[in-house]
């Protein structure tokens, strides 16, 4: 609601200062660059209040009421133009005091440009406008203003901090849900070939192979190309490699499932002690 209501004195205001200069194009044979800004100005502001206000609308915005209206006043030639700088100094001053002071400076600089070679109202222009930028800023609504800007970004923060908690404690949901599943497979199975059995039906994977290794190197491998996790255990009798063949690479991005196959490979050494030949002489086991 009260952004609806700046937006709309946002909008009156400038509306305002468009009325106020465009009589100046009727009163005065001005050139059609002038005239060109103006209608830019207006036309604009009408657009960003009927249709959309994005972030970088509002900055257009802003930058229209510094740079196009001191430009209008500076080509327009006649000095009865500066004092529409008079209705946005005070529509900022309340609220953005940099853009305000900088539309200060602007009316000063058109000041000595009008009346350079009139002391005295160069000085009383010089002191109007000041004046207004002092007596249009409002303490304790800025006041107001700061104790709300640091509540929201305190609030912001603390909700960033509950964010993380949050996703920190579903990870750990999911993780642990995992791992029950990976130890009720371990209490139910009575073979290695079952454990493995098992895991590959719960985690929907391509297959998992057992081989022996006679040293460890890395604990774990990532082979994205191939979408392949192994895991490198030691066991009563040797060493062995877990290869577990997933469906899709990308899944090994996964810290929750690769953390679970990790443990789920470790656990292993419950059912199996170490590596026998089979009837071929190879000492391996694949479930396909």
């Amino acid at each position: 609601m009260l952004e609806k209501i700046k937006k709309d004195i946002f909008f009156v205001a400038r509306l305002f200062v468009s009325l106020y200069l465009s009589l100046f194009l009727t009163l005065k044979n001005i050139d059609y660059l002038p005239a060109f800004l103006l209608g830019f100005y207006f036309l604009t502001n009408v657009y960003i209040y009927i249709f959309t206000r994005p972030r970088f609308l509002k900055f257009i915005s802003l930058l229209l009421d510094i740079v196009l209206v001191p430009a209008f006043i500076f080509l327009s030639g006649s000095f009865l133009t500066i004092y529409a700088l008079a209705i946005l100094i005070a529509l900022y001053s309340w609220r953005k005091t940099i853009v305000a002071f900088l539309i200060t400076l602007s009316a000063f600089g058109l000041s000595f440009y009008y009346f350079l070679s009139l002391p005295l109202i160069l000085t009383a222009h010089l002191l109007l406008f000041l004046g207004i930028f002092f007596s249009s800023y409002n303490f304790e609504y800025a006041t107001v203003i700061g104790k709300e800007r640091r509540r929201i970004l305190k609030l912001r923060k603390d909700y960033r901090t509950l964010l993380n908690e949050f996703s920190r404690f579903e990870r750990e949901k999911r993780m642990l849900n995992s791992l029950r599943k990976v130890f009720k497979l371990l209490r139910e199975s009575k073979e290695p070939k079952d454990y493995l059995t098992g895991l590959k039906k719960e985690f929907n994977l391509r297959g998992i192979k057992v081989v022996p290794v006679k040293e460890i190197s890395n604990e774990v491998e990532k082979d994205f190309e191939r979408g392949t996790l192994s895991v490198n255990i030691k066991l009563d009798k040797g060493y062995a490699k877990v290869i577990y063949e997933l469906p899709l690479p990308f899944m090994l991005r996964d810290e929750v499932l690769t953390y679970t196959l990790v443990e789920a490979a470790k656990m292993l050494s419950v059912l199996v002690e170490g590596f026998g030949e089979d009837e071929k002489g190879n000492e391996s086991v694949v479930i396909a």
